[in-house]
């Protein structure tokens, strides 16, 4: 596999005219696994394994291109592009900090805590998050709607919802401390929800005494250093893991969810929708321009309300199941069915890419408008965190 880009802004695979020292990726021999494919025959290569997966290693050595490849082993990739045979779960999901995004009614409590002056967190809102409130509702909202493994690069993440070092810890009594760091939790993920983690870290060794595997990028060659990172967790007490909590469910109302003027995918990072702006930068799993345009007409048919029930709404994975259900089916006439169905048109659009439902999820987390309350709210119309 060729997994390096030409550039930033150019996805062709790099080539040796791009840089005598390109490196093809090749599996450790603890790593490797051989697949039948029907079409391709045997395929050998890495298999990274459920659990929570460490990559390691010096700067510009190789880290963030393995994990980059790898979230966007959702796609089919046309042959020659390198990375055709790097695929991950459907359902995998890239996590990072996305500083002033809008957060409406998500519990983070499983991370956060004991807010100055009481503010709660089991229905946290804002429309400004911090670097850590927000990384721990991209966190929690993905889960919400079913992701099954997370991609973390600490490159891009709340250094503060990461790690907790002893010496802070000495400084800052843990009872004036909101955050839970993710080292903390990072195994009860797995182990209470199932979920795994993979995880990019250069410049912290408290995730050695909670990795499955641990995988050393040197020159952009991968090495398996599961055992050495072991032997030195070892010389140090481990995190003491805490119980992750539940995944709160939330319900999405109909009202706030109209575009009061014009819908346009701007680019692939943002959809103006009506008088407001859906950011999706930190998106990072978005490839297609027509992506974020089958997202904003998604959000126009959510808010013609067909899928929403009554006044009260449903809950927010249920009512993405059935538009992720909808945009995938077939059987109905022309310009009725699957991606055509978000045409205002009525009849079929050639300018539609299928986006996930943690992608949808994600635009309608972000749209400064809409209206989500907790499903554990009396009726569900707790509205006082808005």
């Amino acid at each position: 596999a060729i997994l390096p880009r030409k550039s930033g802004v150019d996805d062709r695979p790099m080539t040796k005219a791009d840089s005598p020292n390109l490196v093809d990726f090749k599996s450790p021999a603890a790593f490797e696994v051989t697949i039948k494919l029907p079409h391709a025959g045997q395929v050998t290569g890495m298999a990274i394994k459920k659990g929570v997966t460490v990559i390691v290693g010096g700067g510009f050595h190789g880290k963030s291109t393995l994990l980059q490849a790898l979230q966007l082993g959702i796609y089919n990739k046309v042959p020659g592009d390198g990375r055709e045979f790097v695929v991950c779960e459907p359902r995998a999901v890239k996590i990072r900090a996305e500083d002033g995004r809008s957060v409406r009614c998500t519990d983070i409590s499983p991370f956060i805590n004991n807010l100055p002056f009481g503010k709660k967190t089991t229905q946290f809102s804002t429309g400004d998050a911090s670097g850590s409130t927000s990384q721990a509702a991209n966190i929690v909202e993905a889960l919400e709607v079913g992701a099954t493994s997370i991609f973390v690069d600490e490159d891009t993440c709340a250094t503060n919802f990461m790690i907790r070092d002893e010496k802070m810890k000495a400084l800052v009594a843990p009872d004036k401390e909101p955050i839970t760091a993710f080292v903390l939790k990072v195994r009860a993920l797995l182990e209470e929800h199932g979920v795994s983690t993979v995880l990019v870290v250069g410049g912290s060794g408290d995730f050695f005494a909670v990795a499955d595997a641990v995988v050393m990028m040197d020159e952009y060659a991968a090495i398996d250093v599961t055992e050495r990172a072991q032997e030195i967790a070892k010389s140090t007490p481990p995190p003491k893991s805490v119980s992750f909590g539940k995944v709160a469910k939330r319900r999405l109302l109909k009202s706030g969810l109209a575009a009061e003027g014009k819908v346009n995918a701007r680019n692939l990072r943002v959809i103006q929708y009506g008088e407001t702006e859906i950011e999706l930068s930190c998106i990072e799993q978005l490839v297609e321009t027509s992506q974020a345009r089958a997202i904003g007409d998604a959000l126009q048919l959510l808010g013609d309300g067909k899928l929403l029930g009554g006044s009260e709404g449903r809950p927010l994975a249920s009512v993405l199941e059935d538009l992720e259900r909808q945009l995938h089916a077939g059987g109905r006439p022309v310009g009725e069915q699957g991606l055509d169905s978000l045409s205002r048109y009525k009849e079929p659009c050639p300018f539609y890419v299928m986006p996930r439902r943690l992608e949808l999820a994600a635009a309608v987390n972000r749209l400064r408008t809409a209206q989500i309350v907790s499903d554990d709210a009396p009726n569900g119309n707790d509205r006082s965190a808005w």
